[in-house]
């Protein structure tokens, strides 16, 4: 009777090899490859035609959304302030006339290249600066 198992020993044995195996080949690929840097990504990604794009600074990023904002005509006459918190990531702020307005500069903010998150501190004239509590909100931080 032929046992088609494999032992625990058969089995640990073969994975033994096949870790070793992996180990040798990693270190032999690091030493023909060499070590990954920005630069020599860039180079690689080049000769296969791809772009690599810039790295984006938060001031870059906080321009390029207050550039957006002012040229989308239903924003242009709200004065909201952008501001960088750090690389990919906008505050804005100020006060609009509704809702939709304060969306719509979020949606304009996201979809500028570069920014991965925005904090909308944008608030609503009538709705937030309305007396709640006797309590007014007048200031936008958040």
């Amino acid at each position: 009777m032929r046992r088609d198992e494999l032992s625990g020993t058969q089995i640990f044995l073969w994975t033994t090899l096949g870790m070793g195996t992996g180990l040798v080949a990693g270190f032999a690929l690091s030493e023909w490859v060499g070590g990954v840097n920005r630069t020599r990504f860039r180079r690689a990604a080049r000769r296969l035609g791809h772009t690599v794009p810039a790295r984006v600074t938060p001031a870059a990023s906080a321009r390029a959304v207050d550039a957006a904002i002012q040229a989308e005509p239903r924003l242009a006459r709200f004065a909201i302030e952008v501001t960088a918190v750090s690389r990919g990531t906008v505050e804005l702020r100020g006060w609009v006339t509704d809702r939709g307005s304060r969306t719509l500069a979020a949606r304009v903010a996201r979809a500028v290249a570069g920014v991965d998150s925005v904090i909308n501190s944008i608030l609503v004239r009538g709705e937030d600066d309305s007396h709640s509590g006797g309590t007014r909100v007048t200031d936008q931080s958040a």
